[in-house]
């Protein structure tokens, strides 16, 4: 059995990410942890003064507190009831702390978390979701599914390679994990900058790949600008397609999936991405 996380801003229900991780959890029999994340940074202080002192109005923290608490019980009720509908096995984590050291400690212990790519803890607006999701994906320490806000079922696999072996720890890890997938139709989408249709390391990647994957494998090669023309594919796959891909934000950074590559498919293209780094 597998252990995925699904990570929420405790008072903003993330529907998209709680329905993908479920289906998730339902397709590969997985335990589905829900890890509801009460931000104390900014604990509601509201100051005034008495004798040109400041003090802290303790009953405006104390209400603050109480409708955060309320809003958090709301959320893990729509969680839970979504679970049980589904027939899943389940548990609720309420974590209190600052957001992203809570996640990377949960994901010590998870084969996978899945998060809504709108999630930021913060009002500031896209900006910093995005921010929050480039930190979270740099040093988490399992596999990360960033999803879109709206759920679509997802039909087809897409594997970014680049003859890298972080491309290639990325398609390996996906299939441990989720070998349950693996009968899905699939396509092994690779980019070469010149006009050769050489795909790197031929002969290894279709090995690795007819004994991973149950259906035969849709080899693309292209040819141009490799992020653009990566970016141009997958606009093009629907809303039903799951991209993986590997190497994020580490000292061992394969040549194309660069942090501004990874953030502009999760952000432009609503898709699910797989992500991971060695």
């Amino acid at each position: 059995m597998k252990k995925i996380i699904a990570a929420f801003d405790c008072t903003k229900y993330a529907d998209g990410g709680a329905k993908y991780a479920i289906e998730i959890a339902a397709a590969t029999n997985s335990l589905l942890v829900g890890v509801f994340i009460q931000d104390m940074r900014y604990v509601n202080m509201t100051y005034a003064y008495a004798w040109d002192q400041p003090f802290v109005d303790f009953t405006a923290i104390e209400n603050s507190q109480k409708e955060e608490k309320e809003k958090a019980d709301l959320n893990i009720k729509l969680f839970s009831e979504a679970c049980e509908a589904k027939g899943i096995r389940y548990k609720v984590h309420l974590d209190k702390g600052v957001p992203l050291q809570e996640l990377l400690k949960e994901s010590s212990f998870a084969d996978l978390l899945v998060i809504d790519t709108k999630t930021s803890f913060t009002s500031l607006g896209e900006g910093a979701s995005s921010a929050f999701i480039k930190d979270l994906l740099s040093d988490a320490h399992c596999p990360v599914l960033t999803v879109p806000a709206h759920y679509q079922y997802f039909d087809k696999l897409i594997l970014c390679y680049d003859g890298s072996p972080s491309s290639v720890y990325a398609i390996k890890m996906f299939s441990y994990l989720f070998h349950e997938l693996e009968g899905l139709p699939t396509v092994l989408l690779s980019v070469n900058a010149s006009t050769s249709n050489h795909l790197v390391e031929n002969s290894n990647i279709k090995d690795l790949l007819k004994l991973r994957y149950n259906k035969a494998v849709d080899y693309v090669v292209l040819n141009g600008d490799p992020e653009q023309t990566m970016i141009d594919f997958l606009s093009k796959q629907g809303e039903h397609a799951m991209v993986v891909m590997g190497a994020y934000g580490r000292s061992a950074i394969s040549r194309l999936f660069q942090q501004s590559f990874s953030n502009r498919v999760i952000q432009e293209l609503k898709l699910p991405v797989f992500i991971t780094h060695q």
